[in-house]
């Protein structure tokens, strides 16, 4: 029988959204969120890339801009790409 702790800490691990961020051409990295509500400085914080950077979520072939500020869902394996700032319009 397995305990209450055990299946909340199982539940809680089912939650995790794993998405990938393009830092450069040949470096991409998977990142875990335990929420599918995150801003755009969230995602580059936790991928390791530059502050002063533009993040793009990549959607049906284009690339849409996600200001820092901006609260976004997330779903696993979701796509998003790191450019120089002002690339993205």
């Amino acid at each position: 029988m397995e305990t209450l702790e055990k299946r909340e800490i199982e539940k809680k691990a089912d939650r995790k959204i794993h998405i990938f961020v393009e830092i450069s051409k040949n470096n991409a990295v998977k990142v875990e969120f335990d929420t599918n509500m995150v801003t755009g400085a969230q995602i580059k914080q936790k991928a390791g890339a530059p502050s002063n950077s533009d993040l793009g979520k990549k959607e049906h072939g284009k690339i849409v801009y996600v200001p820092d500020n901006q609260t976004i869902e997330i779903k696993n394996g979701d796509k998003f790409v790191v450019l120089p700032a002002g690339t993205i319009s």
